[in-house]
């Protein structure tokens, strides 16, 4: 269990998580009204965040839950969490162990539907997924391909009143072909919500690091102290962090205060609000009653973890691999600023997109995706960067699976 003072990055409250919270406290009740009594499909459900959120709705007493997610023990594990905390309440929720935009996922999404709210956090989420055109490939299908075969699926049959993605900072000027794919994912599902009257109001959030999620770095000091490793975390990165729980009221809130069309990001300067990873670790190791040792040497970190005391290593590594930016930005090139009523978020208007050229970049990818186009990266970059000329891919030979 976290000391609660970790869970946004092991630096205490923020003045970000301050301002979240007074927003929550003065919107609450106008959410809850908005969601008591309300259907909800949640894809993504069994992921950190999709988690969060799920138990941050039953506590606004929604009349029904569909969870839709790849991950079967995931689930398993979220519902084994809900019944032994009665949480349910008197809501219906279905645990379902399904692909969102396969056949049965479309299915059930008609067949349940509609819902007053889609919450969507499926997603390949990691840079890492770019080492080879295989997985590359793979999260474009699940980041552009499959979302807009979703959203159009929810606005042709009208089963969304709205419907809310979560995107990345990392969409902004990307950097990363994740990057890019979460500024396409914004693309498609507002270019579906365009579609007719029966198309969801779409909206999305941009936010960076939810600690201790899922196959996160913070998550990887928990693994390793416990297994007696040294940690790792690269040099001169700052990043900032929040807790799960604000992720999920981040999400909420968004849905309710944007407009469609439009991004909800953090009202901060990311600069000012981050923090250098290495004093992540630092921080962990206070609250388990270590003193970091610092070293760029893989060996002496392995002989002073080897030696256990009270004396801990963490491995500084270069910041060198694909995809990686020094700090977090939210805005991107054509993109402006509109206010919201909240003390934490502001809302983004994306550069304006072409519907015909997006739909022809979006068929260009499908096609390397099924196979009837060789999609290398590069291939993949140049049918990018004919749609998003601020996508500037940072190759590099170095990989995170190649790291501790």
């Amino acid at each position: 269990m976290l000391d609660p003072a970790l869970e946004a990055g092991g630096l205490g409250p923020t003045a970000f998580s301050v301002a979240l919270a007074g927003d929550w406290a003065a919107h609450r009740a106008e959410i809850e009204a908005q969601l008591a009594g309300a259907s909800v499909l949640v894809v993504g459900a069994a992921g950190t965040i999709g988690a969060a959120a799920v138990r941050q709705l039953l506590e606004l007493r929604p009349a029904r839950l569909e969870l839709v997610d790849l991950d079967e023990n995931g689930l398993a594990r979220l519902a084994r969490d809900i019944r032994s905390r009665g949480l349910g309440g008197r809501a219906a929720i279905g645990f379902n162990a399904l692909d969102f935009a396969g056949f049965p996922g479309l299915a059930l999404a008609e067949a349940a539907g509609p819902f007053d709210l889609v919450l969507n956090f499926a997603a390949v989420k990691h840079v890492r997924s770019e080492k080879n055109r295989f997985t590359l490939l793979h999260m474009i299908d699940v980041n552009v391909v499959r979302q807009r075969r979703f959203a159009r699926h929810l606005a042709a049959k009208g089963l969304a009143r709205r419907h809310f993605v979560v995107s990345t900072d990392k969409a902004a000027d990307p950097a990363s072909f994740m990057g890019a794919t979460k500024l396409l994912l914004e693309g498609v599902a507002f270019a579906a919500a365009s579609d007719g009257a029966g198309a969801p109001t779409a909206t999305a959030a941009r936010f960076a690091n939810v600690a201790y999620s899922s196959g996160s770095l913070l998550e990887s000091y928990v693994q390793r102290f416990e297994a007696g490793q040294a940690l790792a975390a690269p040099k001169d990165t700052r990043r900032y962090f929040i807790a799960a729980r604000d992720a999920a009221r981040i999400c909420l809130l968004a849905q309710l205060a944007c407009a469609g069309g439009r991004v909800a990001v953090p009202r901060f300067d990311p600069a000012a609000g981050a923090v250098e990873l290495a004093d992540t670790a630092a921080a962990f190791l206070r609250s388990r009653g270590k003193a970091a040792v610092f070293t760029a040497d893989p060996r002496e970190a392995e002989t002073l973890a080897a030696l256990g005391g009270d004396a801990w290593p963490v491995l500084l590594t270069p910041r060198d691999t694909a995809g990686e930016k020094e700090v977090e930005v939210f805005r991107g090139h054509g993109e402006t600023i509109e206010p919201l009523n909240l003390a934490a978020l502001e809302a983004v208007r994306p550069a304006p997109i072409d519907p015909q050229a997006l739909a022809a970049c979006v068929d260009a990818l499908a096609a390397f995706v099924d196979g009837r186009r060789l999609g290398d990266a590069a291939a993949v970059e140049a049918v990018i960067g004919q749609l998003l000329p601020h996508f500037a891919h940072v190759a590099a030979e170095a990989r995170l699976d190649d790291r501790i």
